[in-house]
């Protein structure tokens, strides 16, 4: 048995170093893969026209096979290459199970991988283009952007970046990711590169607060889980395709929720709920957890007046940062139609979008509706069912709160519900997940939402680039 052990541990550190040096080499092929010049994996962007101009990568892309690839090809190559990922960050959750290793082995490979990650094209999504966008309206032109959308400013260089429904659309996200757009925006100028570099930078920096978080969370309330669950979100392919590879804000809202649950479960209520309406300002999903936790406090105060003045004073910090990051662009209820519209997006990407395409089908072949208006009344009758569903979700959840120890299940339990019953899905909507997934139990709910969830890479936008949209 002596003799069989250092062996054992032999052939587990070769494993570990197997699973790696496979991790590194795919980061590194989708890389390389993301410069090919018709913008089908790395969105066209001026990373392409240097790298166009730098002699060895251009050599070395034909080498490869991605300088002259169609975007058949380029697909079933990003495929391949998913589907490796996958299997390697499965391989990665078997080695973690039965021997984790400490926060600085997951930090290390996090760095890596975000490196490689940080400098190459924006991947699989143009959104980074209309952030930037958007904040050059606010700096450069002295407009509002969420009255004016890019279409008035079609001779700005990002404009053909830029992808068709962000052209026609005034922004739609928090005021406090808007004032940072601006503040990043100013900072790169006119250089679009350095923009791209600078938004990839601070989804890089919010992630690595992700990483953090759960790592301290689960070291305070679930030490035996604290390397698997930290690993389970820092190494997650589509976390670091979806952040530092796409700069999507979804990250920067989740950190700042991931922040409030912290400092709530230390029983800081007033400062974990002011995080939570940062987080509110930058996507508005999050107020969900708000009404969650307003309602915790509801059923477990003992006498409605003490909920009543604590609801009161929650009440006020919630307007002070609503109007205090709102006030640059107030213009009354117009401020909210752009995203009022695009709450009427629609795909069928989940089972929600499934049900919406099922019952518009139904209508029009039962009761001989034209298309339109069977899937404007589907779509109603979804909503309003979908929606009710939800709330019977949120409450129902929030109910089996005994304490704020609960609440990483409950968040997890009624993100996912509001994800499932959208008719609506792009696959970076995972971030709402994934960081309440990892500080849960690690049981079938979770595997398969943790597969599921990582599969979705598989929805992303593969098309090549035109400048029309």
């Amino acid at each position: 048995m002596g003799k069989g052990f250092p062996q054992r541990e032999l052939r587990s550190e070769l494993a570990y170093l197997g699973m790696l040096s496979l991790t590194f080499f795919l980061y590194m092929a989708l890389a390389l893969s993301s410069l090919a010049p018709n913008g089908v994996i790395g969105k066209m962007s001026t990373i392409h026209m240097a790298a166009q101009r730098n002699v060895f990568l251009r050599n070395l892309l034909v080498v490869c096979g991605f300088q002259d690839a169609g975007p058949l090809r380029l697909r079933v190559f990003l495929y391949l290459v998913l589907v490796l990922l996958a299997a390697c960050y499965l391989w990665a959750l078997h080695i973690f199970r039965h021997r984790p290793r400490g926060l600085p082995s997951i930090l290390s490979v996090w760095l890596f991988l975000n490196l490689i990650l940080l400098f190459i094209p924006p991947l699989l999504s143009r959104d980074v283009f209309s952030y930037m966008f958007y904040g050059k309206i606010a700096t450069a032109y002295g407009h509002n952007p969420y009255l004016v959308t890019p279409q008035r400013f079609s001779a700005d260089p990002l404009f053909p970046l830029t992808s068709l429904y962000w052209k026609n659309t005034p922004v739609v996200y928090g005021p406090l990711f808007t004032l940072l757009s601006m503040l990043l925006t100013r900072m790169a100028g006119n250089q679009i590169t350095l923009g791209i570099y600078l938004f990839k930078s601070t989804a890089a920096l919010f992630n690595l607060a992700c990483v953090l978080l759960i790592w301290y969370i689960l070291g305070k309330h679930a030490p035996r889980r604290q390397a698997f669950g930290t690993m389970l979100y820092a190494w997650n392919p589509l976390v670091l395709i979806h952040s530092t590879g796409g700069a999507h804000n979804d990250v920067i809202m989740a950190a700042l929720a991931l922040g409030a649950l912290a400092l709530l479960l230390r029983g800081k209520r007033f400062s974990g709920f002011f995080l939570l309406c940062m987080s509110f300002m930058v996507k508005y999903i999050t107020l969900i957890l708000i009404a969650s936790y307003v309602l915790y406090l509801f059923l477990t105060r003992e006498s409605l007046k003490g909920w009543a003045r604590e609801a009161f004073f929650l009440g006020l910090i919630l307007l002070a940062v609503f109007f205090a990051f709102y006030a640059p662009f107030w213009e009354g209820p117009r401020t909210f139609s752009p995203l009022l519209e695009n709450l009427r997006l629609r795909n069928y990407n989940l089972p929600a979008g499934w049900l919406l395409a099922a019952l518009g089908g139904l209508l029009h072949l039962v009761l001989r509706l034209g298309i339109r208006t069977a899937f404007s009344a589907a779509s109603i009758l979804c909503s309003l069912a979908l929606n009710l569903l939800f709330l019977v979700c949120l409450v129902r959840f929030t109910l089996r709160c005994r304490s704020e120890r609960d609440f990483p299940e409950c968040w997890f339990l009624i993100t996912l519900a509001f994800l499932l019953t959208r008719s609506y899905f792009l696959s970076w909507y995972m971030f709402w997940v994934f960081p309440f997934l990892c500080l849960r139990r690690w049981d079938g709910l979770s595997r398969f939402t943790l597969l599921a969830g990582t599969l979705t890479l598989y929805f992303a936008d593969l098309m090549p680039y035109s400048s029309g949209g």
